[in-house]
């Protein structure tokens, strides 16, 4: 079984088509959402559909143009198992918007924490310390699985992220640097999850492109720590309600 958790279905060319050959060939996908007006459409179409998880987002670099569709996320957080993708981006051309989104991601993780339960995808630029202050200050990951989406902070906070129990899905980008493969080899294998970040990584467009994003990930995973693969499924596997 392939598992791939953190991927925009919306932003496919054909999500439906997408949708229907990833169920034929077995691939469970956690589907993250950038606003809540995408998880209202996912949830509509895809509810049925067992492989997919569709995640209630307000991705970062959103913020400044959606920052009132906040009550949507609001409106839909206690029925929403998986949240996704929030965070901070701190890149130049977001920063303006910094107090609009560390006023957003704190309700978000304060609604988690409240409600529990919740498997979060995260996003993170240039914010890290941020992330986790929040994290740390909701006391989230005492009731949630927080995963790191492409994380790219330092080994400290890493460490930090560690110890605080959150997951950390990787992906093909990350293995290309030497700061991503050292990143990597420091994460502990049973908090280590696999992504394609779909279409965004190698503009994958496919279920089939998608497999083999995953699978070389997942053997890059096999020459760091013998049966990393497994490990890596069975973590998966708890994710997939």
């Amino acid at each position: 079984m392939i598992y791939d958790l953190h991927c925009h279905l919306d932003l496919m060319p054909s999500m439906r088509e997408f949708a229907k050959d990833a169920k034929e060939s077995n691939i469970n996908i956690l589907a993250v959402t950038t606003t809540p007006k995408a998880y209202e459409k996912e949830i509509a179409f895809f509810h049925s559909y067992e492989n997919i998880k569709i995640a209630l987002g307000l991705h970062p670099q959103l913020v400044s143009e959606r920052y009132n569709e906040l009550a949507l996320v609001e409106k839909y957080i206690e029925d929403a198992a998986y949240i996704g993708e929030i965070g901070l981006d701190y890149n130049r051309q977001f920063y303006s918007a910094k107090n609009k989104q560390i006023d957003v991601f704190e309700n978000i993780i304060k609604w988690c924490s409240s409600e529990g339960g919740k498997v979060i995808s995260i996003h993170s630029v240039h914010a890290d310390k941020n992330v986790l202050d929040i994290l740390e200050k909701y006391d989230c990951t005492k009731n949630n699985k927080c995963i790191l989406h492409w994380f790219s902070g330092s080994l400290s906070q890493l460490r930090r992220a560690v110890e605080m129990g959150c997951y950390f899905s990787i992906n093909e980008m990350m293995m290309q640097s030497l700061n991503g493969r050292k990143l990597i080899s420091n994460i502990p294998i049973d908090k280590v999850l696999v992504e394609s970040d779909a279409p965004f990584i190698n503009k994958i467009s496919t279920p089939q492109q998608l497999e083999v994003a995953i699978l070389r990930v997942e053997l890059y995973t096999n020459t760091i720590w013998n049966h990393g693969s497994e490990i890596i499924h069975l973590s998966s596997k708890s994710l997939f309600k």
